[in-house]
């Protein structure tokens, strides 16, 4: 039986302990993203780009970045679109502490927001948002029903939602599989699920037009090597996971 306060303050002891790290080679806190076959001009801005494009973000729009980390994205986003307006929320004190000192040096806290809170309550209004973005977020949640239907108030009708997060893959383990697959959720403090899982939680949730994507072929970990000095990680030989993409949308 998971304890969510434990795993709340596990993944909030987490990000204080390795956010500095992984601002070594940027504040985008992912894995890459390409879209071509030109992977040698890869850097974490195409990535963004990428990104971007795939969740349809266009001008005008009202966002949420929910698990945000330092707000990556959410600055490229801004930067791209002078008329968004993206509000980030992430569990981590010390993630929006930076944040914020990011926000100012770029000069757009008028329009990009990052505060502290659980993305499954969210501090929002119905019907706030155009667009909802989980970028190798939700796979924290041991709820994602919840976690959907809170989604599903605070979106517009004909709203949308973009997922792009790694997740188990189906079917049976070997003995070293489980024993990764175990490793990796302790050590990462993460919990995800089939995208069959996902579907079938937005489905509950009460949205519609979902399509799930497998995107392994188009993740690149080599621009991310620095990890391999980060705190707590381990190099992993037959851990049963996929990269995938979701999109759904709000009747």
């Amino acid at each position: 039986m998971i304890d969510e306060r434990q795993q709340k303050e596990a993944q909030i002891r987490y990000w204080q302990e390795t956010t500095d790290h992984y601002l070594k080679f940027g504040t985008t806190i992912q894995a890459g993203l390409h879209c071509t076959a030109a992977q040698d001009n890869y850097s974490f801005d195409s990535s963004n780009d990428a990104i971007l494009k795939r969740a349809g973000l266009r001008g005008g729009e009202v966002v949420l970045d929910a698990g945000c980390g330092v707000g990556g994205p959410s600055l490229y986003a801004a930067s791209k679109f002078p008329d968004i307006e993206i509000h980030g929320i992430t569990i981590s004190p010390y993630q929006a502490e930076v944040a914020q000192r990011l926000i100012a040096d770029r000069g757009v806290s008028d329009r990009v927001h990052i505060q502290v809170g659980d993305y499954h309550n969210l501090p929002f209004s119905n019907c706030t948002f155009d667009r909802v973005l989980f970028l190798e977020s939700a796979s924290y949640s041991y709820q994602l029903e919840q976690l959907f239907l809170e989604v599903a108030r605070v979106l517009k009708p004909g709203g949308s939602i973009y997922v792009k997060d790694v997740f188990r893959r189906h079917g049976e383990f070997s003995t070293k599989q489980a024993q990764e697959w175990e490793d990796f959720c302790r050590i990462y403090v993460q919990h995800p699920q089939t995208i069959e899982h996902m579907v079938n939680a937005l489905k509950a949730s009460d949205f519609s037009s979902i399509w799930a994507l497998d995107i392994t072929p188009s993740i690149l970990t080599r621009p991310c090597e620095p990890l391999f000095d980060l705190p707590r990680f381990r190099y992993f030989t037959d851990l049963p996971f996929a990269w995938g993409e979701v999109f759904a949308s709000r009747p």
